[in-house]
């Protein structure tokens, strides 16, 4: 018999029997102990006899009756008998009618008088047993405490209880009642300090009885056992004899049959036994008896079943030493003694029981068990791998025997074995604590007695000894590797369904925090990855590190030092179970609220113990379980009152709530403290805590994205010290070739534009089959910063080494394959400088060049002075100053010199020589421009050989004078040493500091002598070759302390660069390295108190040097202009690297040319400020994602000679977007610019202060923060794209004329009167939340100028939100685009409707409690009182008085707000009826006018729908459409879904959904994608679209030829290249397609494109297979990303509803004619499309094309097809007014496919028989078949019929092609213009031009119809086309669309018209004078 359960837990006995029967699951009853139910299928089964096991049934009397009356042996005994014994009560009846000794029990002194059948009379029965509590506190009076309570059917440990007071005699009796229902219950004196002896005894059928020896079971808890162990040797031989042949005269007396055990209890010290009980049944520990005596004890049992005599058992037999075979000699049992045993053995029960908690029942699955046998010990168990323990199974599974030569053998053999076994599953066991009772000096001692365990249990003496940080660090290392594991799976669980969510945040696995508490301390720590295998666990300050590695089966080998840990554990309910080797199992609890009581096991509440409401104890039961057939007390942990959490029978698992507590002392309860003092674990050293491994594997795995041990650069540089220099090249090959593996493809991803979750997308659509791949790569870039830091310190390591070719190569690799800016900047730009550095000549070698070129009696200074930085640099020129040659020191000097003061005037230069780096020179010199009379400054320089000089410098006597008290000398010191420095620039860094302050402390000393001899400033400078000099200045003004600012800085920059006036304004921090020679990067803040809630802005200031000659402007020097100001972004973009700058702060790019443009100011300002426009417009896109608000060059103006000083400045501080302004400049005597005059009238001007730029640069910097421009800009950035565009125009081959003047525009504000007017006032001055301005832009189409309104959001103002002012001024900014017919662009960047509440009542609200004294009952009202309740205006709240206690109250009904800052512009409800305003308002600009949104940094609510509501939008990469902040949703979810706010609404959900037409990736872009659909929108609403004269031949032929085999459509409308490089040409003028919508229903192309310079709408279909893809949803983890095939030439439901959009947005506003490239098989049908209302986008065509009022062509291609429903919702009768058909001469048209219909009109019989009436082969067998009836035809028909048929099979593929192309000809061109469905059959080659005549015909008729119908307004579309076509037929132009069109231009109808116009208002005159009445007809009239 096999219930469910036991089936679903793979239980071995099912395995080993032959076959088994299901029987119902749950409680005994219903299986195993169901009596009916056995018998039942033993009958079924025809079985011979019953063996009962152990339990349930086997010792109920009805079984073996029953099945006796079946006729099936019960292997047992008789019913009667197991009646009598197998009853403990009637058993000490029988026993003490025996004379056996009993205890003192509820049955003493009764005696049994057996009946007939065997039995016990009932009354007698009834006095022995306890039926109440009442009865039960009356024996145990006379009994005596302690007592055992017992259900006399019970067993296993259920139904025993043991009570020791009268206190607890109820709740046990209860319980023993309860777990053996209906059984009868007697109680008994417990025996103290006594032992448990069985003897095993056997009776048969012929009244023998056999005591086979006994067993000790004096190992209990509960009454249950645990070890047992035979013989007892505890009771002396002789006692135990006696208890033996007791026990065989009791089985004899009543006629036992089978097995069975007399229980005993035995007093050692009095060396006495007690009857217990007899159990009429086998137990499960009888093979201990079975090694001890040998005797089979089941197949004893059969045998005696079987009716053999005891006495005939063989084995029986040779326990009595007699011979097995030879039955003669009998034995007599009551007197002949066995053999004794000459062994020991120790039997230990395994149990799925808590040992922790009291041995409590757990349950649950087994994934396996390993036990090993051995010669000593076996073991079995009842379950195999992944079976289970359920909840109504015994705890018991397995049983362990161990034998020895005596008990100590014994007991180590099963030590042995219980310490190598292990269970691995959710239940738990007490193995461990088996191996330490076995190892407890009581066991060795055997002086144990059955209340031992207990006692032990209790007082919790006996446990696994450990070291509790080890429980803890394992603890820990476990759960680390636990959330590792989770978190990469769910990472591939994610990467499978394309979801994005886990993999975005891949690396915060990489450091993550984990909590241990135990033993009533909270551990806190840091887990940090180093390696998949290998762990960093931070506590406090310390570090460990370990290795851990994972096992298949679950467990981790965890390495510590020396030591190597097996880790298993199993996250339970209740915490953490913890398996370590050679430790044992414990638990890590989990952390719970004292007030929660939570169930401890699986199982059912039988019922609670105190009434819901009522107060329970702190360690007092308050309920109890059933598990595993027992009733267990589950106890309190505190002390409260208790509220019931479920109801009695209810089953609830392990940590389930049972109950709450209101804590009684909330404060007494048990507090976790924080871990303090040193951790250590087992293992622990100092040397072993940092135990990384290698350098190079730590750098390798922090390449692969884990956390480094230390800073990268340092682990990079202790690898590179320590490597030989042979091994750079292979190891720096290696780092960059795993770095190269990773970023190459980012990179790639970086500069296609791609977001980040379109990269992911790509990664993942790469590794299919390796998803794991992109989880590790994501990982690793993840940690990009880090693996930056790795190769820029291993490029600087290998500088100065010769690297190896393939070194060479992946230097080349970082240079050429990484994007320059960004996130790969520095990488790329410092492999390129060490490329160059590792490709140009050695040091040595220049330094001797450029000797070869000073060792001579006069240089060419100007030469030297000119040559590149590195052929004659400063590090070149200096090191010569040590050089032998006196001629050469002096020369390098003077050059230096020369080289320094390039473009100065430099007079009286001396120079005298003192020996080898010792050399002095004097000179004067002037700034350039600085004017006649400024007096020249003098200058000393000292070179010396070291430091110590300086001293004697600067306090010896100095050669200059200040006459004048100018203080504008200047002192330098070179130190010309003999220092090297082969790292980077700034490894000196520790050798010059020292220096500096010896410098500092000599000049502070020397201030007297140096102010007197004028100096203002000195420089030191120290060369360290190879590498540049460094330099420290020193000003007189910070009392001679070195200014880092001015640090390393040639002498001459501070004054040239105006750095010493940008110090005076800012606080500057220099940004080093820096990428040029001669510039500077600095970040400034202003010195002013200028505060922002961003706090103060800061600027990146980027400056620049060229020595450039200019002349007179003309040759290449834009090219080198250019190439300075890019390399300013370079340095920008560079400096932003920098952590301390990051992407926050605008930036500025100065430049200052030294040489002089030899123009006049106003040229010279004309022609560098269109070459500054030009480089704006050009690099727009790098300038604002560098955030250059200001571009400033400076020019001299001269010819040899500076005269004047030009500052061209482009500058966004105004509002504009780098808006250029010229000055002239004047300087001081040292060249810092002091004033500054206008250009044409002279007028002085004064440059913005920083507190006025920093205004406008806060509004700025809170626009970029939210991932926009301010909306200001947005007009200067639309003049710059104005000017790109005219430059591409004119280079394509445009004629029209740039005017001069391209962009200019009014900003249209509310006037008192509520009505818009144009006012022309600076930038920012805004007060509402939205701007709009009036633009007039002049465009190639339009040169003489175009009207658009631009509305946009002011995010800077509420975070761009709509209120009130804000929803009525864009409601009348878009009113007054639609009034004028103007087109209307939003730039759209807000946060939706505004919302707040009235903040001023907040410091004045109260509430009125319920009850004052208890606030959590809650409040009755808010109320203000009456002093507060006046403070406010009327109108600010609607309230109620109320009079309380004597006070009046304002309660508060409503809450208006009104005359109240904080509600100024509405907060709630106003706002949404405005946004309703604005929406409609909106909608109705679509329907009448040309609307544009672009969004920009995001969209929020009203915000998107008005971008829907508009239609077509332009999207920014960065601009995401929301309803719903991703944070909100992640609340309202209850969890963190959503990561950004693009998972939303960002292009990834928006392009592919259609509601962005267009993509652009900056702000720049963006403007450009806003002019570029201008160009296809005409002036006005009313207008035809704007016409260009063509610049790509109309007349040319389409070379590009589409077929029937799949291709791009693209290639036809736009033209393609070949792979082998040849032009195809496409249908419209070249570069003029554009596509819109591009990623949205992709079987269909849409755009717009210009023919022969007339905007066309286009729609073309695409013939290839596309893809669309529906992202998973983030919110839903179990959803997948479904990509769905969809074939070409189909419409689907996506394509359908994106045609009629876009037919639509022609139609709207764009008045565009439009071409339908009409290639289509049909719509899809099936029954998602359908589902997805394909159906009703189609209509939307039909019902498109109907309101469409401009020309519509549709056109056929060539191999295109139009088939059924496709061909009617195009055709030209839905509009015939305005549509056209024409098909290609290669084009089909029709209704079914010629397949399709071959299939229905000309199927395989009519094609049969036009093989025989065709085919001459068939005709002939046809004859002979005819013929085959005369008899002189020898064939037979059926030769003649086979071979018909084999003919027809043969020609069967032919005539299918027959059929197919005679229905195809029903399809061609020729049937298609013979019924008039098509207008002409046209060449594709020359289509092009037949369209461009014919559209331009159409448009150039609508616009005369258009004035016709205005001339008439009576006068139908219709009539007028009829009107205007007879009038083109009278004037014979009618046939011909060419002659038309130069007719029509002419515009010969103007006569006409206005006769059309004067006969209308004729007739409507008369028509008015006629309505009147006769009698006022006359008066009427003149």
């Amino acid at each position: 018999m096999a219930t469910r359960d036991d089936l679903d837990a793979n239980a071995e006995f099912i395995r080993l029997a032959n076959t088994f029967v299901e029987v119902p699951a749950g409680k005994n009853v219903n299986n195993y102990a169901n009596v009916d139910l056995i018998c039942e299928i033993a009958k079924a089964q025809g079985v011979d006899a019953v063996w009962p096991g152990w339990g349930h049934a086997s010792e109920n009397p009805a079984l073996p009756k029953k099945l006796k009356e079946i006729g099936v042996t019960f292997i047992g005994p008789p019913s009667p008998v197991m009646s009598v014994l197998g009853d403990k009560i009637a058993a000490n009846i029988l026993a003490q009618t025996a004379g056996v000794p009993s205890i003192p029990w509820s049955g003493d002194g009764l005696q049994a008088n057996l009946q007939e059948d065997g039995t016990i009379p009932d009354e007698i029965f009834k006095q022995g047993t306890v039926t109440t509590v009442a009865e039960a506190v009356a024996a145990s009076k006379r009994i005596g405490f302690p007592i055992m309570i017992k259900a006399s059917e019970g067993g296993g440990g259920k139904g025993i209880r043991m009570v020791k007071n009268e206190k607890d005699l109820e709740t046990n009796f209860i319980q023993v009642q309860n777990e053996v229902p209906g059984s009868p219950i007697f109680m008994m004196q417990l025996c103290q300090g006594a032992r448990h002896i069985e003897v095993q005894i056997v009776g048969d059928e012929h009244g023998e009885a056999v005591a086979l020896s006994g067993r000790d079971c004096s190992t209990q808890r509960r009454f249950q056992k645990i070890f047992e162990e035979g013989p007892p040797t505890i009771v002396p031989k002789d006692t135990f004899t006696e208890m033996e042949r007791a026990a065989q005269r009791l089985t004899k007396n009543i006629g036992y049959v089978g097995a069975g055990t007399v229980e005993y209890l035995y007093n050692a010290h009095e060396n006495k036994f007690y009857f217990l009980e007899l159990n009429p049944r086998l137990q499960v520990e009888h093979p201990v008896t079975e090694e001890i005596t040998q005797v089979n004890m089941p197949a004893t049992q059969l045998q005696v079943c079987s009716g053999i005599p005891l006495n005939n058992i063989p084995q029986v037999r040779r326990f009595y030493g007699k011979p097995m075979e030879d039955f003669s000699e009998k034995i007599k049992f009551l007197e002949d003694n066995y053999v004794y045993p000459d062994r020991h053995v120790i039997a230990a029960r395994i149990t799925a029981e808590n040992p922790d908690d009291g041995f409590k029942p757990t349950s649950g699955k087994i994934q396996r068990i390993k036990f090993q046998s051995s010669v000593s010990c076996w073991g079995y168990f009842s379950v195999g791998a992944n079976g289970g323990i359920h909840e109504y199974a015994d705890s018991q599974f397995g049983h362990i025997f161990a034998h020895g030569k005596d008990r100590e053998d014994a007991r180590k053999a099963l030590m042995l074995a219980l310490r190598n076994m292990d269970v691995v599953g959710e239940i738990r066991n007490p193995v461990e604590y088996l191996v330490e009772l076995l190892s407890t000096q009581d066991f060795i001692a055997n002086t144990i007695d059955t209340s031992w365990l207990d006692g032990l249990i209790a007082a919790k003496s006996v446990g696994i000894k450990y070291n509790t940080s080890d429980i803890v660090y394992y603890a820990a290392v476990f759960r680390a590797m636990q959330t590792l594991k989770s978190a990469e799976s769910d990472v591939l669980d994610a990467l499978e369904k394309s979801q994005l969510g886990p993999l975005k945040s891949v690396s915060k696995i990489n450091t993550f925090p984990v909590e241990i508490a135990f033993e009533g301390v909270r551990y806190k720590f840091t887990i940090s990855r180093l390696a998949p295998d290998l762990l960093q666990v931070t506590i406090g300050d310390q570090q460990i590190i370990s290795q851990v590695t994972a096992q298949p089966d679950g467990t981790y080998f965890v390495s510590l030092g020396n030591n190597v840990m097996k880790v298993f554990g199993t996250e339970e309910a209740l915490g953490l179970r913890l398996r370590l080797q050679d430790i044992g199992t414990v638990m890590v609890p989990t952390l719970y609220d004292p007030s929660e009581l939570r169930s401890e096991f699986n199982g059912k509440i039988v019922r609670y113990l105190q009434d819901n409401g009522a107060p329970v104890k702190e360690g007092e039961p308050y309920v109890e379980l059933e598990a595993m057939k027992m009733i267990m007390p589950v106890k309190a942990t505190a002390s409260g009152m208790i509220t019931h959490e479920k109801g009695a029978g209810s089953i609830v698992s392990a940590g389930e709530l049972l109950g709450s507590l209101k804590l009684d002392d909330p404060s007494k309860v048990k507090k976790i403290v924080p871990f303090e003092g040193t951790f250590a674990p087992t293992g622990l050293t100092a040397e072993v805590a940092n135990q990384e491994g290698d350098l190079q594997a730590q750098l390798e795995r922090l390449l692969d994205g884990y956390v480094p041990v230390e800073q990268p650069a340092s682990l990079v540089q202790k690898l590179f010290t320590e490597l030989p220099k042979a091994d750079f090249s292979a190891i720096a090959v290696g780092i960059l070739d795993r770095y190269l593996a990773v970023e190459k493809k980012f990179s790639a991803f970086a500069a296609s534009k791609m977001t980040d979750d379109q990269v992911f997308t790509a990664l993942i659509n790469e590794n299919k089959d390796t998803l794991s791949n992109v989880a590790h790569l994501a990982l690793a870039h993840s940690q990009l910063p880090a693996r930056n830091e790795v190769v820029l310190s291993t490029l600087r390591c290998i500088a100065a080494s010769r690297p190896s070719d393939d070194l060479m190569s992946r230097i080349k690799s970082l240079s050429s394959d990484l994007t320059g800016d960004g996130e790969y900047g520095s990488v790329s730009l410092l492999a390129k400088q060490l490329m160059e550095k590792l490709s140009s000549k050695p040091f040595s070698e220049r330094c001797a060049s450029l000797r070869s070129m000073l060792d001579v009696a006069k240089p060419d200074y100007e030469a030297v002075a000119v040559l590149s930085a590195n052929d004659g640099g400063t590090e070149l020129l200096s090191d010569l100053l040590r050089d032998a040659s006196e001629q050469v020191r002096v020369n390098s000097l003077m050059a230096l010199i020369y080289r320094f003061y390039r473009t100065y005037v430099i007079q009286d230069l001396e120079v005298t020589d003192h020996g080898v780096a010792d050399l002095r020179c004097t000179f004067k010199f002037q700034f350039p421009g600085a004017g006649d009379d400024a007096c020249m400054r003098e200058a000393f320089i000292r070179v010396v050989p070291d430091a110590d000089a300086i001293s004697d410098v600067v306090n010896g006597s100095l050669p200059i004078s200040d006459p004048t008290g100018s203080m504008l000398n200047t002192v330098k010191v070179f130190i010309a040493g003999s220092y090297q420095n082969e790292g980077d620039f700034n490894a000196s860094d520790n050798d010059f500091k020292p220096i500096i302050a010896q410098a500092e402390a000599a000049l502070q000393k020397a201030d007297a002598s140096l102010r007197s001899a004028g100096v203002r400033e000195c420089t030191l400078m120290m060369t360290q070759v190879p590498n540049l000099p460094r330099y420290a200045s020193f000003l007189a003004g910070d009392k001679w302390k070195e200014n880092p600012v001015y640090g390393d800085m040639r002498p001459s920059f501070p004054n040239i660069l105006e750095v010493y006036q940008l110090a005076e304004e800012y606080d500057l921090e220099r940004i080093i390295p820096v990428l040029g020679r001669n510039s500077q990067v600095y970040l400034g803040t202003p010195k002013a108190a200028i505060q922002t809630k961003q706090g103060k802005p800061a600027t990146v200031f980027a400056r620049m040097i060229s020595h450039s000659k200019l002349g007179s402007l003309d040759g290449d020097w834009q090219g080198r202009a250019e190439a300075l100001l890019l390399a300013g972004v370079n340095e920008i973009e560079r400096a932003r690297l920098n952590p301390k700058i990051g992407l926050k702060p605008n930036s500025q790019l100065f430049a200052t040319f030294m040489a002089n443009v030899d123009l006049e100011p106003l040229e010279a300002n004309r022609i560098l400020e269109r070459s500054l426009n030009s480089f704006v417009a050009k690099h727009g896109g790098r300038l604002q994602r560098s955030k250059v608000d200001e571009i400033v060059l400076k020019f001299g103006i001269g010819g040899s000679t500076r005269k004047q000083t030009l500052r061209l400045m482009a500058s966004s501080m105004t509002g504009e977007y780098l808006r250029t302004t010229g000055y002239l400049e004047k300087q001081d005597q040292i060249g810092t610019p002091k004033e500054w005059f206008d250009l044409e009238t002279g007028e002085s001007r004064q440059l913005a202060s920083v507190a006025e730029l920093a205004r406008m640069q806060t509004k700025r910097t809170m626009a970029r923060t939210a991932g926009s421009t301010y909306a200001a800009e947005f007009l200067g950035m639309m003049k710059v794209e104005l000017i790109k565009i005219w430059s591409e125009y004119r280079r394509a081959g445009g004629t029209r004329q740039r005017p001069d003047n391209l962009f200019k525009s009014a900003e249209l504000v509310l006037g008192t009167d509520g009505k818009l007017a144009e006012l022309d006032r600076a930038p920012g001055q805004n007060t509402i939340g939205v701007v709009a301005w009036k633009c007039t832009m002049c465009t190639p189409e339009y040169p003489d100028g175009r009207e658009i309104v631009m509305i946009a959001n002011d995010v800077t103002f509420k975070a761009g939100s709509f209120g009130v002012d804000e929803d009525d001024f864009f409601q009348k900014a878009s009113e007054y685009a639609r009034v004028n017919g103007l087109p209307r662009i939003h730039i759209a960047c807000n946060s939706g409707a505004r919302v707040g509440l009235a903040e001023e009542l907040k410091p004045y609200l109260q509430a009125q409690w319920v009850d004052e004294a208890d606030p959590s009952k809650g409040f009755e009202y808010l109320y203000l009182s009456a002093e507060d309740y006046k403070r406010f205006p009327e109108g600010t709240v609607v309230a109620r008085e109320v009079k309380v206690g004597g006070q009046t109250q304002y309660a508060l009904e409503a809450i208006i707000g009104e005359g109240l800052k904080s509600t100024a512009g509405g907060i709630g409800v106003e706002n949404l009826k405005g946004s309703g305003l604005i929406a409609g308002e909106t909608s109705k600009a679509y329907n009448e006018v040309f609307t544009l949104s672009y969004v920009t940094g995001r969209s929020v609510g009203i915000g998107a729908y008005l971008n829907r509501l508009g239609q077509r939008v332009i999207q920014m990469v960065n601009g995401p459409m929301i309803l719903t902040g991703f944070g909100a949703l992640n609340k309202l979810l209850g969890k963190n879904v959503y990561t950004s706010q693009d998972q939303l609404g960002g292009p990834q959900v928006m392009v592919p959904n259609g509601v962005t037409h267009q993509l652009v990736q900056s702000d720049m872009e963006g403007v450009r994608a806003i002019l570029d659909w201008l160009a296809y929108v005409p002036k006005t609403a009313s207008c035809a679209p704007p016409m260009l004269d063509p610049t790509d031949p109309v007349n040319r032929d389409i070379t590009f030829v589409p077929s029937k085999r799949p291709y791009d459509p693209r290639h036809m409308l736009a033209g393609t290249t070949t792979p082998e490089g040849k032009t195809l040409t496409g249908f419209f003028d070249e570069g003029s397609f554009k596509e819109y919508l591009g990623s949205w229903g992709k079987s269909v192309v849409i755009g717009r494109a210009k023919l022969g310079g007339i905007p066309v709408g286009v729609i073309a279909v695409e013939t290839r297979n596309v893809e669309r893809r529906v992202p998973a949803d983030p919110a839903n983890p179990a959803s997948l990303e479904v990509v769905e095939a969809q074939a070409g030439q189909v419409w689907f439901p996506d394509s359908a509803f994106k045609t009629a959009t876009a037919i639509k947005d022609f139609n709207r506003g764009e008045n565009l004619p439009l071409i339908i490239f009409a290639n289509w098989r049909g719509f899809s049908g099936g029954t998602r499309d359908m589902y997805q209302e394909v159906l009703k986008f189609g209509a939307q065509i039909v019902d498109a094309l109907v309101d469409y009022k401009h020309p519509v062509f549709v056109y056929i291609p060539p191999g295109g097809e139009l088939r059924g429903g496709s061909w009617v919702v195009v055709d030209p009768s839905i509009n015939p007014q305005q549509m056209e058909m024409y098909a290609d001469v290669e084009s089909r048209g029709g209704i079914l496919e010629p397949p399709g219909i071959v299939e229905v009109k000309f199927r395989a019989a009519q094609q049969k028989e036009m093989m025989h009436r065709c085919d001459a082969e068939l005709q002939s067998l046809d004859s002979l078949l005819e013929a085959s009836s005369s008899t002189e035809i020898t064939s037979s028909d059926g030769d003649i019929k086979a071979k018909i048929k084999a003919r027809e099979e043969k020609l069967a593929p032919l005539y299918t092609q027959i059929a197919c192309e005679f229905a195809d000809l029903h399809d061609r061109t020729g049937r298609m213009e013979a019924k008039g469905v098509i207008r002409k059959g046209l060449d594709w080659r020359r289509a092009r031009e037949f369209f461009y005549w014919r559209v331009q015909f159409r448009v150039l008729c609508q616009e005369v119809e258009s004035r016709v119908c205005s001339a008439d307004p009576d006068m139908g579309l219709q009539a007028s086309k009829d009107l205007v076509a007879s009038w083109l037929s009278e004037a014979g132009k009618s046939d011909d669309d060419e002659a038309a069109v130069t007719y029509l231009q002419d515009k010969p109808f103007e006569k006409r018209i206005e006769e059309v116009k004067i006969a209308a208002i004729k007739r409507r005159m008369k028509e008015l004078y006629d309505s009147l009445p006769a009698s006022e007809q006359a008066g009427a009239l003149p």
